[in-house]
């Protein structure tokens, strides 16, 4: 699943411009030295994992009784993000490193972002139903997928359009699921949407829709 976007736009940009091209677009996932500032990077880093801290206090506050979080042991950590960034890179060179300047060139930004982040969330129904998750619970966390898919857009057109921040917020997404493996009770996918439904208005106001990039107090 997180190789087919990578795999179908590698062979779409080397039917179209060549090998040399296909190489270079998968080479831009590993890029640092484009991004403008680190600002940017640790708000990619950082955005997910305060996200479900707020959403799992929100949970906590409403007086449901919650399981302890345990961490994975410290062996596992680390192969557990490698899988992670394998899989963040497979479907971020597809979505925001091929999709993406496809459509903006005639979309505004959020109309981009919306429109990856619907078919983003619908190639997730699967997996879900695979894993049990009831429809409500399905719904709503695809319609954080999408919102998700709007703050990815944000930070990569402030960040010089580096494919890597995109990365680094798809490994951060899905880091706590990993991290934490107890983590499933304290997360509502409805707490999360508003979470992501604030932030995502915020960012539309102060940067605009069209660009995601003209900051009204820059």
């Amino acid at each position: 699943m997180a190789c087919v976007p990578m795999n179908a736009a590698l062979i779409l940009v080397t039917r179209q411009n060549g090998l040399k091209a296909a190489r270079g677009l998968f080479s831009s996932a590993f890029r640092v030295r484009i991004i403008p500032n680190i600002w940017w990077a640790l708000v990619a880093l950082g955005f997910m994992p305060v996200a479900f801290l707020v959403t799992g206090g929100i949970v906590w506050l409403s007086g449901i009784a919650l399981p302890d979080l345990h961490l994975l042991p410290a062996s596992a950590i680390i192969p557990a993000f490698a899988l992670f960034f394998l899989g963040a890179v497979g479907e971020e060179i597809g979505w925001q490193g091929y999709a993406y300047p496809a459509l903006a060139g005639r979309h505004s930004a959020l109309t981009t972002a919306l429109t990856i982040g619907v078919v983003w969330a619908l190639w997730h129904v699967i997996p879900f139903v695979l894993m049990e998750r009831s429809a409500t619970w399905i719904i709503w966390h695809g319609l954080g997928i999408v919102l998700m898919r709007i703050i990815i857009v944000w930070l990569f057109v402030n960040a010089g359009q580096s494919l890597l921040i995109a990365v680094l917020f798809h490994i951060m997404s899905n880091s706590v699921w990993g991290v934490f493996p107890d983590f499933a009770p304290w997360y509502d996918p409805r707490v999360m949407t508003v979470v992501l439904l604030a932030a995502m208005m915020a960012i539309v106001t102060l940067w605009g829709p069209s660009t995601l990039k003209q900051f009204r107090f820059g």
